[in-house]
């Protein structure tokens, strides 16, 4: 039973990619004016996953923070690497595709992770399997709304951009499937996988998306900080309910 509770809660975890659409129902015009805005928050989003949810979760599973911080250095290079290949092997890929890809990788990592998640605490205890569940679905509606509009931006079709999003969101499921078949060894590495994907979220947000914004002279340029800001805020809003189940 507690596979089935384990599989079923990723697929809900996967559905909850599919709350990007809410983008498709602006009209085009509309959509690419707001889609500097929604960038933002995104930027936001990406920041405070990565520093007030992935990074203290990597650090409370080790006694030492260097390894941890190690371990998001080798994220951030290793993201920047994975961007300068992707580049290489295909030049015809202008700056927005390259970054569209490394998304969907770092997204991927991190919902693997929130796989690992979801069946380590079900073996533990289904009660506390059902409330990760829950936290995870909380705080991953605005980072899979933020994840397609990172598409859209980088030339991504609306419909390949919810469907990239969807097969992203399934390295959820992977995650369930082999902490369940290798859980002795999923657990105590957890911290490292945090660690690395905190790295990817940082690189994202600080080398691809903010100067992107900052080269674009838009009227709304002032609204931009407080979008990132707003992003912040929900993350640290939603991530309420996550912690209060840590404790």
């Amino acid at each position: 039973m507690i596979e089935l509770y384990s599989l079923c809660a990723a697929a809900l975890v996967m559905l909850v990619s599919l709350s990007g659409a809410v983008l498709f129902l602006l009209p085009e015009r509309r959509l690419q004016a707001f889609l500097p805005l929604i960038l933002s928050l995104a930027v936001g989003v990406l920041l405070a996953n990565a520093f007030l949810h992935l990074l203290p979760d990597a650090l409370s599973h080790q006694h030492e923070s260097r390894p941890v911080l190690a371990w998001v250095l080798a994220g951030l290079l290793g993201f920047y690497l994975l961007e300068r290949l992707l580049k290489h092997n295909h030049p015809e890929l202008p700056g927005p595709q390259s970054y569209g890809k490394v998304n969907l990788v770092a997204d991927g990592v991190h919902n693997f992770i929130d796989g690992v998640l979801i069946a380590g605490s079900f073996l533990v205890d289904p009660l506390l399997g059902v409330t990760t569940t829950v936290a995870i679905l909380i705080h991953e509606l605005p980072q899979e709304i933020s994840d397609v509009a990172v598409l859209l931006h980088a030339g991504f079709s609306r419909k390949k951009a919810l469907l990239f999003n969807l097969l992203s969101a399934s390295a959820c499921l992977v995650g369930v499937v082999v902490t369940l078949l290798i859980s002795h060894w999923m657990t105590p590495n957890l911290s490292y996988l945090l660690a690395v994907t905190a790295g990817a979220f940082i690189y994202l947000a600080s080398a691809d998306l903010l100067p992107l914004l900052r080269q674009q002279q838009q009227n709304n340029n002032l609204l931009q900080p407080l979008f990132m800001l707003l992003g912040v805020l929900l993350m640290w809003l939603l991530m309420g309910p996550e912690h209060s189940h840590q404790h």
